[in-house]
Formats: structure tokens, sequence, C-alpha cells
């Protein structure tokens, strides 16, 4: 009996979810959403590198000057997603984007907190993605940052995708805070990037919905991902989100928590000094 209730709980959630994710991917861009950004098949775009905004006007304006410095691949466009939830941010995000001539569309918000990572990615992918059809494309969070030269296009030399490698219990995938795809092998998918749960217990988290339609294509033992992830504890403290950053494939900074959902200690000012040396 319990194993049947929780069948039938996995079951309504997945109906609710994909309720959910169709009547938002189906929400039209506002007239005035877009700057800097062309929402048409661009042949001579090679490469989008894509950032999900979320309520963080510094770490957007860090993250751009560091992409400009390090990112060695020609031919791309950084396009920042504005997913915030304050509108006001929105405004700081978006002026910060004109100031520095970098693509912005500010997508429909979405009214709950639930997979909300995972709602605005699948938007991006329709709404942005799917007409723009780049060469390759990539998604990457608002708080993580190149820290040295690196060219995207020799990652996705030889294979289909790349990124951060998340192992479970009955799954894989890669992380959505950093993952690239060649969207010519995967334009033909239902691309999902919600979370997916492949049973009592197995949860993929954000970005584990291409897992059956996707990853679970190919054999992980083949394929090369980004290095480890480095823990580096930036001052005393115990707390995962607060007291700690990551290095992500050697030349990436990823700061942890960067719009502080999880309402921890703040450490914007410790990013900063941090960040200077780069």
């Amino acid at each position: 009996m319990k194993k049947n209730n929780s069948k039938l709980r996995i079951l309504a959630w997945l109906i609710v979810v994909r309720i959910l994710n169709f009547w938002f991917l189906h929400k039209k861009l506002a007239k005035n959403s877009c700057c800097n950004c062309v929402l048409k098949p661009l042949n001579n775009s090679n490469l989008d590198i894509i950032t999900i905004a979320f309520n963080n006007e510094f770490l957007i304006e860090e993250q751009i000057r560091l992409v400009k410095k390090y990112i060695l691949d020609k031919n791309y466009t950084h396009i920042i997603v504005d997913n915030s939830s304050d509108i006001f941010k929105r405004k700081l995000i978006r002026d910060i984007c004109i100031r520095e001539n970098v693509a912005y569309v500010s997508i429909p918000k979405f009214p709950f907190m639930f997979c909300n990572h995972g709602f605005s990615l699948n938007y991006t992918y329709r709404n942005i993605i799917s007409v723009r059809k780049p060469a390759y494309f990539g998604l990457i969070d608002h708080d993580i940052f190149p820290t040295k030269p690196y060219s995207i296009s020799d990652k996705m030399a030889n294979q289909d995708f790349y990124g951060t490698l998340v192992n479970r219990v009955k799954g894989w995938y890669l992380w959505a805070g950093f993952c690239f795809f060649n969207y010519n092998k995967i334009k033909h998918l239902k691309i999902n990037f919600l979370p997916y749960k492949t049973g009592e217990d197995s949860f993929l988290d954000t970005g584990g919905g291409n897992y059956p339609v996707l990853y679970s294509k190919y054999d992980k033992e083949e394929l090369k991902f980004a290095v480890p992830i480095v823990e580096k504890s930036i001052r005393e403290g115990s707390d995962y989100l607060s007291d700690f950053v990551h290095f992500i494939d050697n030349d990436w900074l990823h700061t942890i928590n960067g719009s502080n959902w999880a309402k921890g200690r703040n450490k914007d000012d410790i990013i900063k000094e941090l960040l200077k040396q780069y």
C-alpha cells in the first residue's frame, strides 16, 4: 500500500509540474523585454553563454567583466536572462547590460518558488535558445566566474555536452549551473531542465529532467566532465552556503548561494575582495 501511495504522489507531482510547465512556456515576452539581443536564427552566432540572473546586480556586473576577460571562444554572445523576483533589481541588471553592451532578456516571473530555476531554464530553452539556434550554448549560474583563460568550444570538441557531473542512485545529469550543449545534437529532443524523480530513493535536481531523454542514452564512462569541484573556506565557520566557495574545472569560481535564497550570512563583501585578484 505504501508503495502504491508513493507512486501516486510521484504521478500527481509530475502531472502538476507538466501543466505548470506548459502554461509558463507559452507566456509571451513583453515588447520591451529585450535589449542588445536578437531573437531570430543567427548563422553567425556560434556560441551563446546564458546566465540566469536572480536579484543580485553585483554578481552580474562581475560576471560580465570576467567573461569578457577570460572566455577565449570567438564569436560568442553572453546573454543575461533575468529571472529576478524583484522588479527594481531587474532594472539595475538591465542598466548594467545596456552600459556593458551585453545581451539582456527579461523573462516572465514564475509565480511560485518551487522549481523556479527549472521553469526559467525551460522557458529560456524554448523561447530564446530554440529561436536563436546557436551552434553551441551554455547555461551558467549568476554566481560563477571564469578566473583564467577558458575555451568552451575546446571542451565540446569531441562530445555533445559538457559540464559538472551529478551522480544519483538511479540516474545522472549535468548540474544546471555549469553545462554546455551542442544544439544540433539535442534540438530534436524534448529537453527538460526541471527536477526528475526516478523512484522513491532517487531525486535528480534541476536539470535532471534531461536524464530520460538525453543523458540515459550515453555511457558516462566514455565522456569527459568538468574536473571535480574543489571546496575552499573563505572565512571561519562551517556553514556550507555561507562560508565556502567552489572551484569548478579549475578555472571557474562558484561563490554558492549568490542570491542568498537560504538566508545565510551575507558574503558579498568577501566575494568582492576575492574577485579583485582576477
